[in-house]
This record gives structure tokens, sequence and C-alpha cells, in this order.
């Protein structure tokens, strides 16, 4: 890494890829070997922290705590939303388990979609921050 100030870093000796998950944004990175993952968080002072992290053999699960976290692979900064769109004070991993509770394939790793008809958990996010 170089002169950035990373909050977190991570580097992916391999031998497969790393597939990064970024709530509550729902975003994916997909690290390839030999390269790094780093996190620059940032928004209020008091929810400037990267927060929890879950990790399974072939993907790491980071539930961010920060309104704000520009993700950096190999000092390069990706484009996301993460880095953009700031996260509603009050939405918590708490509130997401609640939200997508029965909803399977809102979560990584999850089931196969469910019909159209009914609306997509980004559907009902999108629904939920217009009210708040």
């Amino acid at each position: 890494m170089t002169k950035i100030d990373y909050d977190w870093g991570l580097s992916n000796p391999g031998p497969d890829q790393l597939m990064v998950w970024l709530e509550p944004w729902a975003e994916e990175f997909v690290v390839p070997v030999r390269s790094t993952v780093a996190l620059k968080a940032s928004g209020r002072a008091e929810a400037r922290e990267i927060g929890d992290i879950e990790w399974a053999s072939d993907h790491i699960v980071i539930w961010a705590s920060a309104t704000i976290v520009q993700v950096f692979i190999d000092d390069v900064l990706q484009d996301s939303a993460s880095a953009a769109i700031s996260v509603p004070e009050g939405l918590s991993r708490g509130m997401l388990n609640i939200l997508f509770k029965g909803q399977p394939s809102a979560r990584l790793g999850g089931a196969a979609s469910h019909p159209k008809d009914q609306p997509s958990w980004r559907e009902r996010l999108w629904r939920w921050l217009r009210l708040n």
C-alpha cells in the first residue's frame, strides 16, 4: 500500500480470488490473487469505524458502521455506491437482518431470486429510505 491512510486492509495470497461483500450497500468486490483490498472510512465523527467482519473460506462480509467507505484494490479507488451514498443514520446490521429476514436471495450466497411479482430487496430498501 502507498501513502493513502487506510483504515483496514487485507492481502489475498491465493490460490483463488477473494470476494469482499460490503454491507449495508450490498456491494461485492473481487480481489484477485496477490492483490490487496483496503478500506477508508469517512463520515460523521462518531461513525468512522469499518465495523464487524465475518470470514469464510472464499469470501468476507464487512458490516460497515461508517457512513461512507472507499474501497481500494491495489491502491486503485473502486467505483462504488459506498464511496458516494451515505448510510442513513440509524441503519444498522440488526435493522438489515430484520428487513431481509426470510429473504435469502438478498444475502450473500442466498437462494435463487424470487419471482418478479414481489419487490426486490433493493426496491424495498429504497422505499424504506424514502420514508425516513
